[in-house]
C-alpha cells in the first residue's frame, strides 16, 4: 500500500511539473525567442608561445575581436602540448592524427554528437571565417528571423535521379503541410508572461526548402557541420538528406534517403508547430549550428525596417555567385504585422494629440516667462497605473493556474489514502 501511495505522489509531481515547464506557444516561436544558441568548443593545440599573428587570430574570439562582436555561437580554449594537457585534451590531440601546429579543432556543442571533432586544419583567417559564416547559413537565419517556421536544408546525394526525387517530395509535403497543419492557439497568461513578444496572429506557418551540394567550395564547412549534428550521417554520403532547422539555427533531426517520405516530413512538422510541452532546451531534440548572428537584438521587434547581417570578410575561394548572393542578403529584424498595426496606432495617436502639444508649447512659454514649472505627474501616474494594472494580470492568471496545480495535487493524495482505507477495512 505504501508504494502505491507513493507512485500517486510521484504521478502527481510528474504532472504538475509538467503543467508548470509547458506552455501554448509553438515550438518554432518559442525557440527563436528563448533559446540561446550552444556554444561551438574551438581547441587551437600549439607548442610553446604563439607568435604575433597566430595571437591575433587567436583574439578574434575575444568581446571586442572580429568574432565575438559578430556574436558567434563558439568559444576558444588554447591547449599547450609542451605544459602536460590534460589527458582528456591529449587524446583529442592524438585523435587528429595531424603534425599540424597550430592546429585548430571544432566540435559541435557538448554532449557532442561527433566528440572527436567535425573539423581540423590550420589556424589561420581564411579557416575561422568559413567556419563561423557562410551564404547559405546567412539566408537560413534572415529566413528564421523573417517568420519562417523552418527552413529544410536539402543536402544533395550527388546522384540526380535521387536527389530530384526526394527534393520534390520534400516540397510537395511542405506545401500539403501549410494547408493542413494549425497552429496552436497560445493562452492569455502565456501572453501575459512575456512567453511570446508578438502578437499570435501574426505567427505564420510556412516552411522553405534550401539546396546544399556537397560539392559547393562556399559550404563545405557548413556541410561537415550538418554531417556533424549526429554520430552517423557520415555513413550516408550517398543518400540525399532534409535537415529542418528553427529556432535559432537548431537543426531539430535528419530524414535520409527513403527516410525523406511524406510520414516523417509530417511528423517533423507537426513537432515543430505544435506546443512547447517543455520549457528547457536541454530537454528537447535537436543540435545548434555555428553561425554569426546577433540573435537577441534581432528576434526583438523594433521600430527599424530591416538590419543587414554582418557580413563575409576575409573569405577566400568563394565563387563570384555566392559572393553576390551574400552581399545582397538583407536582414530583417523587425518584420511582424503587429508592429505595422503599433505604428499605425502610433500615427492616429500624434494626429489626435496635436492640438495637446500646442497646449503644450504655450505652457512652455509660460514656464520660461514666469519660472513656473510644468507638472507631469499625472501622465507618469496613469503610466504606472497601467503598468501596475498588467503586471497585477500576470500574477492573477499565474497564482490561479498555480492553484489548479495544488488542488488536482491534492485530490490525487486524498483518492490515494482513500483507498489505502478501504482496502484496510
Amino acid at each position: 500500500m505504501r508504494r502505491f501511495i507513493t507512485s500517486l505522489a510521484v504521478l502527481g509531481a510528474l504532472l504538475t511539473s509538467t503543467v508548470i515547464w509547458a506552455c501554448s506557444v509553438p515550438v518554432f516561436r518559442y525557440a527563436l525567442e528563448r533559446w540561446p544558441a550552444d556554444k561551438y568548443n574551438a581547441v587551437v593545440f600549439h607548442r610553446g608561445e604563439l607568435n604575433a599573428d597566430q595571437q591575433k587570430l587567436v583574439a578574434q574570439f575575444d568581446k571586442a575581436g572580429a568574432i565575438g562582436q559578430k556574436s558567434a555561437n563558439v568559444e576558444l580554449r588554447l591547449v599547450n602540448l609542451d605544459t602536460k594537457p590534460a589527458p582528456e585534451d591529449l587524446e583529442l590531440w592524438k585523435k587528429q592524427k595531424s603534425e599540424t601546429l597550430p592546429l585548430l579543432v571544432v566540435r559541435t556543442p557538448l554532449p557532442a554528437p561527433v566528440p572527436d571533432g567535425f573539423w581540423s586544419g590550420e589556424l589561420n583567417e581564411e579557416n575561422l571565417t568559413r567556419l563561423i559564416d557562410s551564404p547559405l547559413r546567412q539566408n537560413i537565419a534572415k529566413q528564421l528571423i523573417n517568420g519562417q517556421t523552418a527552413v529544410w536544408v536539402f543536402l544533395e546525394s550527388g546522384h540526380p535521379e535521387k536527389d530530384k526525387a526526394a527534393f520534390e517530395l520534400l516540397t510537395k509535403e511542405l506545401k500539403r503541410m501549410e494547408k493542413t497543419l494549425k497552429l496552436p492557439e497560445i493562452e492569455q497568461a502565456d501572453i501575459e508572461q512575456g512567453l511570446v513578444s508578438v502578437s499570435p496572429d501574426s505567427l505564420k506557418l510556412k516552411f522553405s526548402v534550401e539546396k546544399c551540394s556537397r560539392e559547393d567550395s562556399a559550404e563545405a564547412y557548413f556541410t561537415q557541420m550538418l554531417l556533424a549534428t549526429e554520430n552517423d550521417l557520415k555513413d550516408f554520403n550517398d543518400e540525399p538528406m532534409a535537415l529542418p532547422v528553427f529556432g535559432r539555427g537548431r537543426v531539430l533531426y535528419a530524414l535520409i534517403g527513403k527516410g525523406i517520405n511524406a510520414g516523417t516530413i509530417e511528423q517533423a512538422c507537426r513537432d515543430l508547430t505544435g506546443p512547447c510541452t517543455c520549457q528547457v532546451k536541454d530537454q528537447n531534440p535537436g543540435t545548434d549550428l555555428l553561425m554569426a548572428v546577433n540573435w537577441e537584438n534581432l528576434v526583438t521587434p523594433s521600430t527599424e525596417d530591416e538590419k543587414e547581417l554582418p557580413p563575409l570578410t576575409g573569405l577566400i575561394g568563394f565563387s563570384k555567385d555566392s559572393k553576390d548572393a551574400s552581399e545582397k542578403l538583407k536582414m530583417p529584424a523587425a518584420l511582424n504585422n503587429d508592429l505595422a498595426e503599433k505604428k499605425a496606432d502610433a500615427e492616429q495617436a500624434e494626429t489626435a494629440g496635436d492640438g495637446s502639444q500646442a497646449n503644450q508649447s504655450q505652457e512652455v512659454a509660460a514656464t520660461k516667462a514666469g519660472g513656473a514649472a510644468v507638472s507631469t505627474s499625472g501622465s507618469t501616474e496613469q503610466q504606472s497605473t497601467g503598468g501596475a494594472e498588467t503586471l497585477e494580470s500576470a500574477q492573477g492568471s499565474t497564482l490561479f493556474r498555480n492553484l489548479i496545480i495544488m488542488a488536482s495535487f491534492v485530490i490525487v493524495l486524498i483518492l490515494g489514502a482513500s483507498y489505502m482505507l478501504m482496502v484496510r477495512k
